[in-house]
């Protein structure tokens, strides 16, 4: 009897971990305060989505069928609410703030989704 395979979702985090990391070293171009909102844009939307990954990743099989879709829709709510949580903490909590960076860096990582799937065979 064989199991299925995970899917290698872990390697969307990485790729989207290194878009984080270009999002900010493009903004350094425009100096450290775009570079910094650039990161914590970038953040913003990685590590929501990192723990997304993980929540629904953890069951496999048909037995877990019921888990695995449980999870799946409790991690896509908390990627939501990670998600808006962490712009309010910016946006309240960062005084020196490029929000045209943020935002380009949430885009950008945002974006990276397809182009992740399509990179690790997903």
């Amino acid at each position: 009897m064989s199991s299925i395979p995970r899917p290698p979702a872990h390697r969307i985090v990485f790729v989207q971990f290194g878009l984080v990391l270009l999002a900010a070293g493009i903004g350094l171009i425009f100096g450290v305060t775009a570079a910094k909102s650039a990161l914590l844009g970038g953040l913003a939307c990685a590590l929501p989505n990192a723990y997304f990954i993980w929540r629904a990743f953890r069951y496999t099989g048909a037995r877990s069928a019921q888990k695995m879709v449980q999870s799946i829709y409790q991690g896509q709510a908390w990627k939501f609410i990670l998600t808006a949580t962490m712009f309010a903490v910016i946006l309240v909590r960062v005084d020196d703030l490029n929000a045209l960076a943020l935002f380009g860096g949430f885009i950008t990582v945002q974006m990276g989704h397809v182009a992740s799937m399509r990179l690790t065979d997903f």
